[in-house]
Order: C-alpha cells, then structure tokens, then sequence
C-alpha cells in the first residue's frame, strides 16, 4: 500500500507523523523553499523537514499542474493532502487505485480555500472543525466522508484552534483511512448552495 502526502505547513506535520508511523510512505510532496525573515533564509516547509528526518523522498514542484510526472512516479495507490497550497491536475487526481483525499479545517461546505481557520474566528463563528473528504478538479468541491466538530472558545487565536484542529484532523484521519481503504465509507455530496469561501 503506496501513500503519497502532499501538505506544507506545520499544521499538517502530526498528520504525516501518523502516516509514516502506520503506513507506507513513499513520497512527499509540498512547496518549494521560501525566504523567510528579515534575512530571507531560504527555508524548507515544516512538512519538508518531516519527510526529510524520515529519509522519506520529497519533491517541491513550482507549478503541480506541469510537473506533476514526479508525483505519479511514485505510483501511490492513495495520495492524501492537508493545505498543500496547489490544486491537483486531473492526471494525478485520476492515478490513485483509492483516490486522493484531503483533510479540511473547516466543516464543509463552509470555508472551502486556503484560510478556512482565520475566516472562522473572523467571521465569529461558534464552531469549526475538521471535513475528510475525496477530492476532484474544483477548490474543496469533492464528496465529504467524514466531519468532526470544534467549539471555538472566547479567547481562542489562530494558533489555539489550529493546534486543536490538526490533533483532530489526524485522528479523524487515522480512524477513516481503513475505511477509505476497504471501501466502508459512505460518500456525502456537498452542497453547493452553502458553500462559503475562506
């Protein structure tokens, strides 16, 4: 069994962690280097550094919808994603024997996008959470299979609830995936007419 794991910031780290703990991980995929601070220090991305502590390939290509040859080289039967920051093409959606899922910190269809955390506190909102869903050519579009619920409390930050979120996100994750795997999900279409965008 083949993953592939394609995500870039620190809130996607426990995620991986779990998957290189329970699963085959072949290959990692998440952003190029960046410049970071003042002095612009190129920096790899916290999931990155993961995969590398791991001995785990990493590729960081630029432009996904081009290069993405070197993410169907590693011939994953499933890829999983969490805020990897591109969209996939339909060649690399099409390829896994058990599809690509994504992990969502937000309750879908609400706050499909890349800032579905902030947008919530934002926004007020009572509560938030973590949506596992398949993924298909559109932004957070794909059908939902599982959600979990987190009430945002008064003084929580960004930083609070994004902490809780990925500790949910991965066991969320960890209890859906053999259910992914052994086909016992049960597929849930989103509806369009409430999607909200973060």
């Amino acid at each position: 069994m083949k993953i592939v794991f394609m995500g870039t910031p620190e809130f996607s780290v426990p995620i991986l962690k779990m998957l290189i703990k329970n699963y085959n991980v072949v290959g990692v995929v998440t952003q190029p280097d960046r410049e970071v601070g003042r002095k612009k220090v190129l920096t790899p991305s916290p999931i990155k550094q993961t995969a590398m502590e791991f001995n785990i390939p990493v590729i960081t290509p630029e432009k996904l919808r081009i290069e993405y040859e070197n993410v169907l080289a590693f011939k994953p039967d499933i890829i999983v994603t969490c805020a990897y920051g591109q969209i996939l093409p339909n060649e690399i959606l099409n390829y896994p024997k058990y599809g690509c899922i994504n992990v969502h910190a937000s309750l879908l269809p609400k706050y499909r996008g890349g800032a579905p955390i902030q947008r919530a506190i934002m926004n007020g909102e009572v509560k938030t959470g973590i949506t596992i869903m398949y993924m298909n050519e559109g932004m957070d579009t794909g059908d939902m299979i599982e959600k979990k619920e987190l009430i945002i409390e008064n003084d929580d930050n960004y930083d609070e609830v994004s902490k809780k979120l990925s500790v949910i996100g991965t066991d969320l994750l960890e209890d859906v995936l053999p259910k992914v795997i052994k086909g016992k999900i049960k597929r849930t279409i989103q509806d369009n007419e409430e999607a909200t965008y973060a």
